[in-house]
């Protein structure tokens, strides 16, 4: 019996003429399962459409067993989602703003503040519960999605892009708290554009690539096709020539662009020992923002276009 939590068959999302998913078939979980696409490939359309934000155009969804659609309440309750554009109450303040969805999901005002306070803390926002969510870096703004998404304990966490703009102690972190929900039973599914952040947490993935499947199954069978690229990083650093000096000092990068007076990008054949240096770096506070831009994700999409050619 096959106890996948994540099940659709033929699905399909059209807006208007224009094509959202077309005829996707595909199980996934329990564990941590990686989305991965470019821009306008799917992705958040079938989030939205595992959650019950939009329906299907035609096929069928379901939800640890159950099918997606209006009215069924408890079976959403098992869904936490982090969408990938910003959806708060600029003004509020982060613990006003996750009771308050507390509140709408059924809880009293006491267990609505608590629900939002054990949120918080899941993603080490605890001290900024009293800070008003317009003046959080954009790295607190993804992980006070994160905390909406993980609310009320659901047993599937979607997550579109969750990665985006957070440093990189930050972007452990979050890492560390996905493998700790895939790895306790749950299921993740990691929507991204970077194969290493799909890499550190999970083998698995489904690939998509405008509206269809291109391939599901083991990354480490799709990326032993692919011949070693350099993988391309930006980041921002109130001293970013010094920081050039320390990587090129410990040949860890072999190029480098400065962008701005703290805006640099720099490519590597080294990607794993790159990370871990600047996660060092991070820890200091000498890194305000990471960006791993990683081509070998265009070199994937390339070689199975052109093999369904």
């Amino acid at each position: 019996m096959n106890t996948s939590p994540i099940k659709c068959h033929r699905l399909s999302r059209f807006y208007g003429e224009v094509q959202g998913l077309s005829e996707l078939t595909v199980q996934a979980g329990p564990g941590v399962v990686g989305l991965l696409g470019p821009n306008g490939s799917g992705k958040t359309t079938f989030m939205r459409l595992l959650c019950g934000l939009i329906h299907p155009s035609r096929g069928s969804v379901e939800i640890c067993g159950s099918a997606v659609g209006p009215g069924n309440r408890e079976l959403l309750r098992k869904v936490g989602y982090a969408p990938g554009e910003d959806v708060h109450f600029e003004n509020e303040k982060a613990l006003d703003f996750l009771a308050f969805l507390s509140a709408l999901g059924g809880d009293s005002p006491t267990a609505a503040r608590k629900r939002g306070e054990e949120a918080l803390a899941k993603v080490d926002l605890a001290d900024r519960g009293q800070h008003q969510i317009k003046t959080l870096s954009k790295g607190m703004r993804q992980r006070i999605k994160v905390a909406q998404a993980l609310l009320f304990s659901p047993e599937i966490l979607l997550l579109d892009e969750p990665l985006n703009g957070m440093d990189p102690v930050s972007r452990k972190a979050l890492l560390d708290l996905v493998l700790e929900h895939g790895n306790s039973g749950g299921t993740v599914l990691l929507a991204s554009h970077v194969l290493h952040e799909i890499e550190t947490v999970t083998d698995q993935v489904v690939l998509l690539h405008h509206g269809r499947l291109l391939a599901e199954g083991k990354l480490s069978d799709i990326r032993s096709l692919i011949d070693q690229k350099p993988r391309r990083l930006t980041l921002k650093s109130q001293n970013p020539r010094e920081i050039v000096t320390a990587l090129l000092n410990e040949n860890l990068i072999t190029s480098v662009e400065f962008k701005s007076d703290n805006q640099l990008a720099v490519e590597t054949k080294e990607i794993q020992p790159l990370l871990r240096y600047l996660q060092n770096i991070g820890k200091k506070g000498g890194i305000d923002q990471l960006e791993l831009s990683d081509q070998n994700l265009e070199s994937v999409f390339e070689l199975l276009v052109g093999s369904k050619a």
